[in-house]
């Protein structure tokens, strides 16, 4: 069995974009351990393809359902530390198998797409043992959650904003300034659930979403920026009311 250490690379073989966000986040994601040696990551097609088995000191199984693969080897053996690794778009697949988990184990959805996600941490909300957003800009905040997720019991979820440079078409060294942007500008609030909503970054002012339209140029009509900065604002007052809409 490789088990990755605190002296390993999480990139090394890998062949991941430079800037690749999700490769960063899986990167925090396996440091927030202290051991390793009990812990089975399971991920989606495509999630860490790029890196392959010699890049990944860790046991982990790849499945087209990783909720319902994560669920069967937490029920089969509760010593395990089964973590899940998956992107928006087969998350949205299986939210079903999502929707009805009970067992003891860690979600991470790695996500990318802003304007047009599901909001996958709203939909589960309070049905959790645990449920949160996170951002590969804030560290400190995405660590404090995946420990705080490690020592709850039952089915935990987290939310991750990871920009991806191809996709969202921005230069590979901005990923951090991406996320920070989007949280700064009430696109990707940090909050947490627990037996209550918390936020856990609160900027000093809500930016404009125009700014985080114009870093990444994404031209927008003007009704549409402004039926998008109407709903950023309702979002985030009920978020500070402690409820999700």
């Amino acid at each position: 069995m490789n088990v990755l250490t605190k002296n390993d690379s999480v990139f090394e073989a890998s062949s991941s974009c430079p800037g690749c966000g999700s490769i960063l986040g899986l990167k925090f994601l396996l440091q927030s351990y202290e051991n390793l040696e009990n812990t089975v990551l399971v991920t989606s097609p495509g999630s860490i393809s790029s890196m392959g088995k010699a890049g990944l000191h860790v046991n982990f199984v790849n499945s087209r359902n990783p909720a319902a693969t994560a669920r069967g080897l937490a029920k089969a053996n509760p010593d395990l530390n089964v973590v899940v690794y998956a992107g928006d778009g087969f998350t949205n697949t299986i939210a079903s198998s999502l929707l009805a988990a009970k067992e003891n184990f860690l979600y991470v959805c790695h996500n990318s797409s802003i304007l047009s996600r599901r909001d996958f941490a709203k939909i589960l909300g309070f049905r959790t043992a645990y449920t949160a957003t996170a951002s590969v800009a804030y560290y400190e905040d995405f660590i404090s959650k995946l420990k705080k997720s490690q020592q709850k019991t039952g089915f935990k979820f987290i939310e991750l904003f990871a920009p991806c440079p191809v996709t969202m078409n921005y230069d590979p060294s901005n990923t951090v300034e991406i996320g920070r942007i989007a949280t700064e500008t009430g696109l990707w609030p940090l909050y947490e659930i627990e037996n209550a909503l918390t936020i856990t970054k609160i900027p000093p002012r809500i930016e404009p979403v125009q700014r985080y339209m114009e870093t990444l140029r994404i031209t927008m009509t003007e009704e549409e920026q402004k039926a998008l900065q109407d709903y950023v604002t309702k979002n985030w007052k009920s978020l500070n009311e402690g409820k999700i809409v």
